[in-house]
C-alpha cells in the first residue's frame, strides 16, 4: 500500500494511467556535463526572513487573529477516484498531525470539504448558490469578505478555497459571536489585558475546489501538499508568494517546487504551537515568526556536518 501511494504521488496528473521512459545516450568520448541548481542568496537574517514569511502567508480576516484547527479535522474528498482520494486524505492527515493538529477517522462530520471537478468556476458558483450562509461574506469577520468571495467564484486557478473561522471562548469552546438567528452568547471575562485576550480564533470549516482540468503536469503528491497547506492555515488566495520558499508557488510559472518545503513545515509547526490568546494580530504574528525563526535555526544547526 505504501509503495502504491508513493507511485501515485510522483505521477503527473496529466499522465495518470500512462507511462514512458526517455533514455539519452552520451558519446563515451565526451565528458558528461554536470548541471547544478541556481544558487539563490538571501541577504535577510533568519528572523527577518521568518517575519516576511508570516506576513506573506498568513491572511486572517480583518480585525481578527490567525486561526487554526483547535478541534479535529475531518476530511472529505468527492469527485475523485477512490485511491487518489484516499491518498489525498492520508497525506493531509500526516501533515496535520506533524504540525500538531488532530484528525478524526471515518464516520466523522466533515469540516475540510474537498471537491474535484473538471470545471472549477461552475462548481464554485453551484456551491455558493446552494450553501447560502456558509459563504456569507463578512459575518462578524468570519471570512475574508466580498473580494475574496468574488475571487472564489471567478478565478481560473487550479485550486480555490474558502475559510470560515470563529472567535471561541477557550474554556468552553463556545462561539463568542452571535450567528444569524441566534441570541448573543455570554463570554466570561477572566484575565484579559493589553497582552492577553479572552478568546481565540478557531477554523470552523474550509471548502476547497480542485479544477483537475488545470492540473496537467502537476505531480499528485505536490498537489496534495498544496491542498494541505491551504487547509491547515488561512492563506490569501490572491497572495504573491514568489519571494518565499513555499509549496504555494506550485502553480507559479518558472518556479519549481514539488513538496512542502521546510519553511512550510516549520511555519505550520509554529502556528500550531504559538499561544492563541494574544490581544492583537500583530503580537500573534510576532509570536509565530519568533517560533518559526527558532525552528529554522535549529534545523540549520542539525544540518551542519
Amino acid at each position: 500500500m505504501i509503495r502504491h501511494f508513493m507511485a501515485i504521488a510522483t505521477l503527473p496528473l496529466g499522465l495518470l494511467g500512462a507511462g514512458g521512459v526517455l533514455a539519452q545516450v552520451q558519446d563515451p568520448q565526451e565528458p558528461a556535463a554536470t548541471y547544478v541548481d541556481d544558487l539563490i542568496v538571501d541577504g535577510r537574517n533568519i528572523s527577518q526572513a521568518a517575519r516576511a514569511f508570516v506576513e506573506v502567508v498568513a491572511e486572517p480576516p480583518p480585525g481578527t487573529r490567525a486561526a487554526r484547527w483547535n478541534r479535529s479535522l475531518c476530511i472529505s474528498v468527492t469527485g475523485m477516484r477512490r485511491d487518489f482520494a484516499q491518498y489525498l486524505i492520508d497525506r493531509m492527515s500526516v501533515v496535520a498531525l506533524d504540525a500538531g493538529a488532530e484528525v478524526d477517522g471515518p464516520g466523522c462530520q466533515p469540516n475540510v470539504i474537498i471537491q474535484a471537478t473538471g470545471d472549477g468556476r461552475a462548481l464554485a458558483a453551484e456551491l455558493v448558490e446552494g450553501a447560502g450562509l456558509a459563504f456569507q461574506p463578512s459575518i462578524n469577520g468570519t471570512n475574508l469578505g466580498r473580494d475574496a468571495l468574488n475571487d472564489f467564484l471567478t478565478s481560473d486557478r487550479a485550486v480555490r478555497w474558502w475559510h470560515v473561522s470563529f472567535p471561541v471562548e477557550p474554556d468552553s469552546g463556545q462561539i463568542a459571536i452571535a450567528l444569524k438567528g441566534q441570541a448573543p452568547p455570554t463570554v466570561t471575562v477572566r484575565d484579559a489585558s493589553r497582552l492577553r485576550s479572552n478568546i481565540r480564533y478557531d477554523l470552523g470549516y474550509v471548502v476547497i475546489v480542485l479544477d483537475m482540468s488545470r492540473t496537467e503536469g502537476v505531480p499528485f503528491g505536490a498537489l496534495a501538499d498544496y491542498v494541505a497547506m491551504t487547509a491547515l492555515t488561512q492563506v490569501d488566495p490572491m497572495g504573491d508568494f514568489r519571494g518565499e520558499d513555499t509549496i504555494l508557488n506550485l502553480f507559479q510559472p518558472g518556479i519549481e517546487v514539488g513538496a512542502l518545503t521546510q519553511w512550510d513545515l516549520d511555519y505550520l509547526a509554529a502556528l500550531y504551537t504559538a499561544p492563541t490568546n494574544r490581544a492583537s494580530a500583530a503580537q500573534q504574528a510576532r509570536d509565530i515568526a519568533q517560533r518559526l525563526a527558532g525552528l529554522r535555526r535549529d534545523g540549520l544547526v542539525d544540518a551542519e556536518p
